[in-house]
């Protein structure tokens, strides 16, 4: 089981993939900044990559289906999928209460 993480040096970096300005890309950087922003502002670094434009970066990350974000720190590596509405589940994979 994952735990929480309480420590106020983790340092968390993402990528979170898109496909243009699809409604649900649009919607899950709203969601993921959001929850960043409130939960671990100046601790994280997000990259958010468009497959229309990068396609190769989706390719070498095993992307296959747009919105997904993938948490590659702290380790273990997560992947979520889809719009980033749910936010507990978002929190979850954060690792953060």
């Amino acid at each position: 089981m994952i735990q929480a993480i309480n420590d106020s040096e983790t340092k968390y970096k993402l990528k979170l993939f898109i496909a243009g300005n699809e409604p649900n890309s649009v919607q899950a950087v709203k969601n993921v900044k959001s929850i960043l922003d409130n939960r671990i502002k100046d601790k994280y670094s997000l990259k958010v990559i468009d497959i229309l434009n990068d396609f190769q970066s989706a390719i070498d990350n095993g992307v296959l289906v747009t919105p997904m974000l993938i948490i590659t720190q702290p380790q273990p590596e997560t992947t979520i999928v889809g719009t980033m509405s749910d936010i507990e589940k978002l929190k979850a994979a954060l690792r953060i209460k």
